[in-house]
């Protein structure tokens, strides 16, 4: 029922974007597909099942982790853009998915509230109009990536409930289904962040007439690690 509730505060929070972007946000009930571009796990099969959903759990969360360090990078604080060149430094240096998860997870617990600070910061519109052109269309394609995610979640979740609560039938599968537990506890703190970031971010883009696109559930987020910081 709480990610219901997130999901529809997501639909009434981003009303505003406008009759384009409003289509892909529209029934949201009803846009939330199975994971884009790949067939269902087989039933029964935990390990495929788990395998599925870490793939899709992790995309989602790259994306949101790149498009919240590349909107900070653009918007930010002097302060907050140095945070982000040594999050990015110790993020390209992890090789361990698990290690990778945590750290990205770890900063995103403070860094999406910064995000969503330094778009509702006065000077954000400013700092927007004057970028170049390279710049704004980072900001707009981590927007669409962020609004992406956020759709594609809730059905991440219920997918992976679904994984933990079969494993609950079968004591040999639990232990098959600890990082999709950990993925859910991620999200879990994620996603009630992301109605308010992504209407202060595409409210932003509408002040400077910028149409970052139509976000969709059927659509994957694009994983853009190459940060662009001002010059």
């Amino acid at each position: 029922m709480r990610f219901k509730t997130i999901s529809l505060a997501l639909a009434l929070a981003l009303a505003g974007v406008g009759a384009a972007q409003a289509q892909g946000f529209g029934g949201l009930a009803g846009k939330l597909p199975g994971i884009p571009g790949r067939s269902a796990a087989p039933a029964g099969d935990v390990d495929a099942q788990v395998a599925a959903f870490n793939e899709d759990a992790t995309e989602i969360r790259a994306a949101v982790f790149f498009s919240v360090e590349q909107i900070l990078a653009a918007v930010g604080t002097k302060e907050q853009i140095a945070k982000v060149r040594v999050n990015l430094d110790a993020s390209n240096k992890v090789t361990n998915p698990k290690e990778l998860g945590s750290l990205q997870g770890a900063v995103l617990k403070t860094e999406m509230q910064q995000a969503q600070e330094a778009l509702n910061a006065k000077d954000a519109t400013e700092k927007l109009e004057k970028m170049s052109p390279e710049m704004r269309a980072k900001v707009g394609k981590s927007m669409l990536a962020l609004g992406i995610a956020a759709l594609r979640m809730p059905n991440t979740i219920k997918t992976g409930q679904g994984i933990v609560q079969g494993a609950a039938a079968n004591p040999m599968s639990i232990p098959k289904v600890i990082p999709v537990k950990d993925g859910l506890a991620m999200f879990a703190d994620i996603l009630p962040k992301l109605p308010t970031l992504v209407q202060a971010g595409f409210k932003m883009m509408r002040d400077v007439k910028m149409d970052p696109g139509n976000p969709s559930a059927d659509a994957k987020p694009v994983v853009d690690n190459n940060i662009s910081f001002p010059a």
